[in-house]
């Protein structure tokens, strides 16, 4: 901005001003003294017996029956009361075929055939004690909306659109066909083959040892990744990062893809924009100082790791190997990606270098104390 106009055809003797940022030396100053505690939590009996609980509800199956418990997947036609009190007579038709407009869209009653209602999830307590105890071919009459909250859940129960759903309020008559029992698989030889594959455990013994193994790797992750933000609050507390303010504002506004970004909104979003660029350049230091690497083989394993935490926010827990890999893959010939999980492992490398100049504190703890550590 302070560079003077320029006469491209006329000027022998150009004139440019330019803002230079340089990273500065940075001293973290950390040692011995400094104390970061690493909790491990104790797996006990009670937690075990627990997981394996949840196993066998993991593969349970569901059978027939003829009356109704709190725990049970209940079929059935599910028709809506007209204001004069009658049931809808036919099906309203939902389908590809059809678009509604939102100015037709409530002109008939709705009939949603082959329903399916999970009694535990009815979130109206009155309304799951009808259900309860109602057998094949009983009628019940409630209002979805009072049942079923959630206008995405009501949609899918209906069969009609979020939109649809969120003008419904009022009675339906549900016409039972079908009520299956849920019921968690034994625990037997056949569990253990699905939990851990076919011939892997052949005891109960056994079996409660891999569980407890499994349960130590899951809360050792939450105890790491604890340890990990522990520590790098020490190291950011402890090393002075001084940030040229004004020109990183200048070139964060110059250098914005959101068109939209406004000195104001600027103003909000830098202090955490400080922070990150604060831990960067820690980070930085100490992986020029060690020569901290990443390799293509770590990558590849992180990737694989990443791509199983994805199908488990997802609820599966046993994605076969091949699909990992293909995930892996995937997420590997992006270069964003890549160099997010490559991050991943640098970030990781440095904690683990910080661990050896510190005062590592080990404590061991119930589950309940560690997640009031964490509140």
């Amino acid at each position: 901005e302070n560079t003077p106009p320029i006469d491209w055809e006329k000027q022998e003797v150009f004139e440019f001003h330019f803002d230079l940022g340089i990273s500065p030396d940075i001293d973290v100053n950390i040692s011995k003294k400094d104390k970061v505690n690493e909790y491990h939590i104790s797996v006990t009996e009670e937690m075990i017996d627990k997981q394996v609980e949840d196993n066998a509800r993991r593969f349970a199956i569901f059978e027939p029956s003829e009356i109704v418990a709190e725990e049970d997947m209940v079929k059935g036609d599910l028709c809506e009361i007209s204001e004069h009190g009658h049931v809808h007579d036919h099906e309203h038709e939902h389908d590809h075929d059809h678009d509604h407009d939102h100015d037709h869209d409530h002109q008939h009653e709705i009939h949603a055939h082959g329903a399916m209602i999970h009694v535990l999830s009815i979130a109206d307590e009155n309304i799951k004690k009808q259900f309860i105890g109602a057998g094949v071919n009983d009628t019940i009459v409630f209002n979805p909306k009072i049942a079923f909250p959630n206008d995405t859940d009501r949609a899918a129960l209906l069969k009609i659109s979020k939109e649809q759903a969120m003008e419904i309020n009022g009675d339906f008559e549900f016409t039972i066909s079908e009520v299956s029992r849920f019921k968690p698989a034994e625990i037997d030889q056949s569990l253990f083959d699905k939990t851990y594959g076919v011939g892997e455990i052949d005891s109960m013994e056994a079996y409660r040892t891999r569980v407890r193994e499994d349960i130590d790797r899951r809360y050792s992750r939450e105890s790491r990744y604890k340890f990990h933000v522990e520590t790098k609050e020490k190291l950011m507390a402890k090393t002075e990062v001084p940030l040229p303010e004004a020109f990183l504002k200048r070139w964060m506004l110059a250098t914005s893809t959101d068109e939209k970004l406004t000195p104001e909104q600027l103003e909000q979003e830098f202090p955490a924009f400080g922070l990150d660029l604060k831990w960067r350049m820690i980070k930085n230091h100490f992986i020029n100082e060690v020569k901290i690497e990443a390799t293509e083989e770590e990558i590849r394993e992180q990737a694989v790791w990443t791509a199983q935490s994805r199908y488990f926010q997802y609820g599966i827990y046993d994605a076969p190997v091949e699909q990992l890999f293909r995930f892996a893959d995937a997420l590997l010939k992006n270069n964003e990606e890549k160099q997010k999980i490559a991050d991943v492992i640098l970030e990781n490398k440095v904690i683990d270098h910080v661990k050896t100049l510190i005062k590592v504190d080990e404590k061991e703890v119930s589950l309940e104390d560690f997640n009031k550590l964490t509140d």
